[in-house]
């Protein structure tokens, strides 16, 4: 004898929608606070850059220009994992909307928000990479000398 598929549990569902809901909003909040640390972090080394100015020697500017570059590859790579995680939750909620009433699925898709051009990932994206390259351009040799 096969056993019988369970019903869904629409309790379980809801309580796993509402968990993917937060970790998305989580994510994100994450993405835009690791963009706006490493604008920080650029600005701090352009701001020690300029506080050695007279004396800054070649070596102190290979040294910052590297450091730059570390958080930028820092800053992307977590916003790449980050980025993943919240494809993977709205993969999530794809799927658990579909085991949801004919109701929901009418109601939720009565405000259709359409193909999203540019989303909100290449904009932190480009300000991780242009704040990066602004930094290295000021320090390496914007800064250079008198």
């Amino acid at each position: 004898m096969v056993a019988a598929e369970p019903k869904p549990d629409h309790e379980e569902l809801r309580l796993l929608y509402q968990v993917t809901v937060g970790d998305l909003s989580y994510f994100k909040t994450q993405q835009w606070s690791v963009t706006n640390y490493s604008m920080l972090l650029y600005a701090g080394l352009v701001g020690v850059a300029q506080i050695l100015r007279p004396d800054l020697t070649a070596g102190d500017r290979g040294l910052l220009v590297s450091l730059v570059m570390l958080v930028l590859i820092a800053a992307y790579v977590v916003l790449y994992k980050l980025q993943s995680s919240i494809l993977v939750r709205q993969g999530r909620l794809d799927v658990i909307r579909q085991r949801f009433t004919n109701e929901f699925r009418i109601a939720w898709k009565a405000e259709e928000k359409g193909v999203e051009i540019l989303h909100s990932i290449f904009l932190l994206r480009l300000a991780v990479g242009g704040g990066g390259a602004l930094a290295v351009w000021l320090i390496g040799w914007r800064l250079q000398g008198v």
